[in-house]
C-alpha cells in the first residue's frame, strides 16, 4: 500500500505517534507487559499530573530487566517512577505543531546515545504522545523525495518556461527584426511619398501654368475668333447680297433680251411688209411702163432699206441670242455663288459653335484651379 507523501511543514502530531502515557505511580510490571505483549511500542511516557517525568524506551526497560533477573521482582512491583530516578535520562520534548523538518533537525542533534531515542510529542495540556525516530525518518525522506520531485517538477517547468521565455525571446527577436524591416519599408515608402508629393506638387504647378496658358488662348480665342468669324459672316453676307444682286440683274438682262427679241421680230416683221410693198410697186411700175419710173427708184430704195433692216435685225439677233447665253451663264454662276458662300455660311456657323464649345470647355477646366 503506498503511503501518503506530506510536506516538510507538516506538524508531527500528523504523524503516526504512539500512546503510551502512564501515571508515575504505575507498577513497573505492568508496563513490561504491554510492552511484551505489543512490539510497536518504542517506549512510555512516565507523567505526573500535566508534567512529564521523563521518557523510557522499549530497548533501555527491556535490556535493564533481562540484565538484571536477581532485581527483577524487587523493581517489577515498584511504580515506574522509581525506574526513571533510577536510570535518569535526557529526552527531546517537542510541540506537536513543531514540522517535520523542525523535529529531524533538532533530533539529529542529539547526542550520538540518545539520537533514536524517540521523540515526546505534546499534543495537549496533559496529552503526550511517542514519535519513533523511523518513522521521523520515514516521513522526513518522503518528505524530502516528494520535495525533490517537486523541485524537480519545477525545474522541468523552469525548463519549458525557460524554453518559452526563449522561444518568447526568439520571436520578439524576430518580431524586432520584422519591425526593423517594416520601419525602414516605411521611411522607404515615406521617401517615395515625400517624392511623389514633389513630383505631384511639380505637376500641379506645370498644370496651372497650363491652365493660365489656356486662358491666355481661349482669352485670345475668345476675341479674335469672335472678330474673324465677324468679319467672315460680313464677308459672306455681302458675297450673298452680289450673288443675289448679280441673279436678280441677270435675270433683268433677260428680261431686257427677250424685250429685244420682241422688238427685233417686229423689225423683221416690218421689213417683211416693206419687202412686199417694194415687191408690189415694182409691180405697178412696170404695168405703167416709163410713167412712173420715179416710183421704181424709190421701191428700189424700199428694197435695199428692206435689205438692211434685215441684215440689222439678224444682227440684233445675233448679239441678243450670244447676250442671253451669257446671261445664262451669268445665272448659273451667280447661282453656284449663291450655293458656295451658302456652304461657307454654314460651315462659319458651326466653327464658331465649335469655339463657343472650346470657350465653355476651357472655362470648366480653368474653374477648378480659380
Amino acid at each position: 500500500m503506498e503511503r501518503d507523501t506530506l510536506p516538510l511543514d507538516t506538524p508531527i502530531q500528523k504523524l503516526r505517534l504512539v500512546d503510551f502515557q502512564v501515571d508515575s505511580d504505575t507498577p513497573c510490571q505492568n508496563i513490561i507487559k504491554r510492552l511484551e505483549d505489543d512490539n510497536e511500542l518504542c517506549g512510555v511516557v512516565v507523567v505526573r499530573g500535566n508534567q512529564v517525568l521523563g521518557m523510557m524506551t522499549r530497548r533501555v526497560l527491556l535490556e535493564w530487566v533481562l540484565s538484571r533477573p536477581y532485581g527483577l521482582d524487587v523493581f517489577l512491583k515498584r511504580p515506574i517512577s522509581s525506574m526513571v530516578e533510577f536510570h535518569a535520562a535526557d529526552f527531546l520534548l517537542l510541540p506537536g505543531e513543531c514540522t517535520i523538518a523542525e523535529a529531524a533537525a533538532q533530533a539529529f542533534q542529539r547526542p550520538e546515545e540518545t539520537i533514536y531515542d524517540p521523540v515526546v510529542v505534546q499534543m495537549d495540556r496533559e496529552v503526550f504522545q511517542l514519535l519513533d525516530v523511523p518513522v521521523l525518518l520515514v516521513a522526513q525522506a518522503d518528505a524530502q523525495l516528494a520535495a525533490q520531485k517537486q523541485l524537480q517538477a519545477q525545474q522541468e517547468q523552469m525548463q519549458r518556461v525557460v524554453l518559452a521565455l526563449e522561444q518568447e525571446r526568439n520571436r520578439g527577436l524576430r518580431y524586432s527584426r520584422d519591425l526593423e524591416r517594416q520601419k525602414a519599408e516605411i521611411l522607404s515608402q515615406n521617401l517615395e511619398l515625400d517624392m511623389e508629393r514633389e513630383s505631384a506638387q511639380l505637376r500641379l504647378d506645370e498644370l496651372a501654368r497650363l491652365n493660365e496658358k489656356i486662358l491666355e488662348i481661349s482669352s485670345l480665342l475668345s476675341k479674335q475668333g469672335r472678330s474673324t468669324f465677324a468679319a467672315t459672316f460680313e464677308g459672306v453676307q455681302a458675297m450673298r447680297n452680289l450673288a443675289s444682286e448679280m441673279s436678280r440683274s441677270s435675270q433683268e438682262l433677260s428680261q431686257e433680251l427677250k424685250d429685244i427679241n420682241t422688238i427685233t421680230e417686229l423689225i423683221v416683221e416690218v421689213a417683211g411688209y416693206i419687202r412686199l410693198l417694194s415687191f408690189n410697186a415694182a409691180v405697178e411700175a412696170n404695168r405703167s411702163s416709163g410713167a412712173v419710173s420715179g416710183f421704181g427708184a424709190i421701191a428700189q430704195e424700199i428694197r435695199k432699206l428692206a435689205g438692211r433692216t434685215t441684215e440689222a435685225s439678224n444682227q440684233i439677233r445675233s448679239l441678243a441670242d450670244r447676250i442671253q447665253r451669257k446671261s445664262l451663264e451669268s445665272v448659273e454662276a451667280a447661282q453656284s455663288s449663291v450655293q458656295v458662300v451658302q456652304s461657307l455660311s454654314e460651315r462659319a456657323q458651326k466653327a464658331q459653335t465649335a469655339l463657343e464649345e472650346l470657350q465653355q470647355l476651357l472655362n470648366q477646366t480653368s474653374s477648378p484651379r480659380s
